[in-house]
């Protein structure tokens, strides 16, 4: 048994260490990413040297400095004693504040203010996730080949080994979506079901912090295994881990009722995400919502509780007006979700538009392979992954409905609200499971063909047989 094991053991480990070793190179070469906002530096730099919890500054500045563009700077870098001195403090509510605590705690530890150290943290966390890939996928489906492809496609997966050097929430996000996922179908085998359910709570209740749609995982699998379960179990499931993470929340949700006098649980901005959405395809109907609602209102700071109050009215009444707008943004939003899913900054700092491209695709391939490769890489995985689930869907219809919740849980909030490719990360190693899947059935049909012999014609029929 062990000697049968040892050569898949020694192909995960060096798949972990091939994983490292790209994400560590990322975070090495490419810089701090400058599409992403420097409030979790900012968080974390008041805490270690202010000693102010979940605030930012006005008067601290950490892009935009000379000669670096946009690009995030390290706070050691910086000279901020007049800042911190003076600073003109505001309570942090519009993001999620995870990885800002993570920040500050390798600060305090390290006593250095640099991004690489979160950055290589998340790119040795990430790697290990390699092995939660490789066994949630052999216990749902206790096939050895699938399982370890599509470790081998997240370990080398750019778009995710990317993510890794940005100091931000996103790579959280993918990490404890599967961290639940592999937590509960370990609850589902374990002896100690209620152990393994609490701590499903806790992932969950730790992972929100970081992205708010991991809560939907566990209720979301509860639901989807009532045929075997029962709808008793199913509830128990679910409402304890809406109890534990509502315990985590709480000292969250308190605070932010003492600063705002509302009742956020996690974080506010929902409705100035859902009207930046409307953007995302120039309709007719949505041209501009926020201008009057800044006219009306020129007093409230934007990206505040007030203003996300203010914008909530303006959104509902534009959806009203222009409904089939609405519908139209929804289908786009589903097409980017989908078969239009990409981030093209992982390769060469951005691909451009492809189907907009000067002499069409075609010219565009010869001119840019790369940048193609950059921009047809997750929607061509998708697709793979589609056809993969189809293929497999009636041999393990349990497990895949499983998978395809799980896929859901990820991309349906987002397509209500907005889509960027980031924020669809988490469902990409369900995409690797249903490839490895459909792989391993090509191959064995591939087999089956090729061992079939070949019937030898008689000589008779081959010359003509005159016999009789």
């Amino acid at each position: 048994m062990w000697a049968r094991s040892m050569p898949r053991r020694v192909l995960l480990v060096l798949l972990v260490l091939l994983a490292a070793g790209i994400r560590i190179t990322y975070a090495v070469t490419t810089g701090h990413a400058s599409t992403m906002t420097p409030i979790e530096g900012q968080i974390a730099h008041d805490i270690v040297a202010d000693g102010r919890w979940f605030v930012g500054n006005k008067l601290a500045h950490y892009e935009g400095v000379p000669g670096h563009g946009h690009e995030l700077i390290d706070p050691a870098s910086l000279d901020l004693t007049s800042a911190d001195r003076h600073g003109q403090w505001y309570p942090a509510i519009t993001h999620p504040i995870g990885t800002g605590v993570v920040i500050a705690g390798l600060w305090a530890l390290t006593g250095s203010e640099r991004y690489i150290q979160i950055e290589v943290l998340q790119a040795l966390l990430d790697a290990v996730v390699v092995l939660l890939v490789y066994w949630i996928a052999m216990q749902l489906f206790d096939r050895a080949f699938p399982a370890m492809l599509a470790a081998g496609m997240y370990a080398i997966y750019p778009p995710i080994a990317w993510d890794t050097a940005d100091p931000y929430d996103d790579i959280w996000a993918v990490d404890f979506t599967i961290a639940i996922v592999a937590a509960y179908l370990m609850m589902m085998r374990s002896g100690h079901r209620w152990r393994w359910l609490l701590g499903c709570g806790v992932l969950s209740g730790l992972g929100a912090y970081f992205r708010p749609q991991v809560i939907l995982i566990v209720p979301v699998l509860a639901v989807v295994t009532v045929p075997a379960t029962g709808w008793r179990e199913a509830l128990r499931r679910a409402l304890t881990t809406a109890l534990v993470v509502s315990i985590l929340l709480a000292p969250w949700t308190v605070r932010n009722y003492e600063d705002f006098h509302a009742f956020i649980p996690i974080r506010s901005g929902l409705w100035e995400t859902m009207v930046g959405g409307l953007a995302e395809l120039p309709v007719g109907g949505f041209a501009s919502i926020e201008g009057p609602a800044h006219r009306a209102h020129p007093h409230l700071q934007v990206e505040s509780p007030a203003w996300d109050a203010v914008l909530k009215p303006y959104f509902i009444r534009a959806v009203e007006q222009h409904p089939l707008d609405y519908l139209e943004v929804l289908a786009h939003r589903v097409l980017l979700a989908t078969v239009l899913m990409h981030e093209t900054i992982w390769m060469r700092r951005g691909a451009g538009a492809v189907l907009d491209a000067s002499g069409g695709v075609f010219a565009f391939a010869v001119e840019h392979p790369f940048e193609l490769l950059e921009y047809a890489l997750q929607p061509l995985v998708f697709v793979l992954a589609m056809l993969g689930l189809a293929l497999t869907w009636r041999r393990w219809k349990r497990q895949n409905t499983m998978l395809v919740a799980i896929a859901l849980c990820v991309l349906a909030p987002y397509i209500a609200m907005h889509v960027e490719g980031r924020y669809l990360l988490p469902a990409c190693f369900v995409y690797f499971i249903w490839i490895g899947l459909g792989a391993e059935l090509a191959v064995q049909r591939v087999k089956r063909r090729s061992s079939v012999p070949l019937r030898r014609p008689r000589i008779g029929a081959l010359v003509g047989d005159r016999s009789g």
